[in-house]
């Protein structure tokens, strides 16, 4: 026999809370992360040459891109979080279903986020190994 929680709404409201914290975390580092990326790449432009001036600037751009992204989602994250305590406002599933269903969607938009800016990382790390060096086996 499955074990059913008492109170499915609570369990529902503290896993969309904890959904919610971890993205605050995840997109605070990312936006750590994309600056640093930033910085270091624009100190290593310097000393490059034209051709590989110009690969790093789009890079540059994307990383640009990116932390506006990442800021807007922040900004989202941030506004969403104040507005999960209203789920325990319900009166009615089909409340409730509004409030998971927009968590669902949030929830999707953020994961493709994520995805972007874990290949943008790859294509920077590929990129400053090419740019660079060091020899990785």
């Amino acid at each position: 026999m499955k074990y059913e929680p008492e109170n499915s709404d609570e369990n529902n409201i503290a896993v969309i809370e904890e959904h919610v914290y971890d993205w605050l975390q995840k997109l605070e580092i990312i936006n750590f992360e994309l600056v640093l990326y930033k910085s270091y790449l624009q100190d290593h432009n310097c000393l490059k040459s034209v051709d590989k001036k110009s690969k790093i600037n789009s890079i540059l751009s994307c990383i640009n891109e990116q932390i506006e992204q990442n800021k807007f989602h922040l900004r989202t994250c941030l506004f969403y979080k104040n507005r999960v305590s209203k789920i325990r406002e319900c009166d009615d599933i089909e409340c409730e279903t509004t409030y998971l269903e927009a968590h669902s969607l949030f929830k999707n938009r953020l994961q493709y986020h994520f995805k972007q800016i874990k290949s943008l990382k790859h294509q920077i790390i590929s990129k400053d190994l090419a740019f660079s060096a060091l020899k990785i086996e």
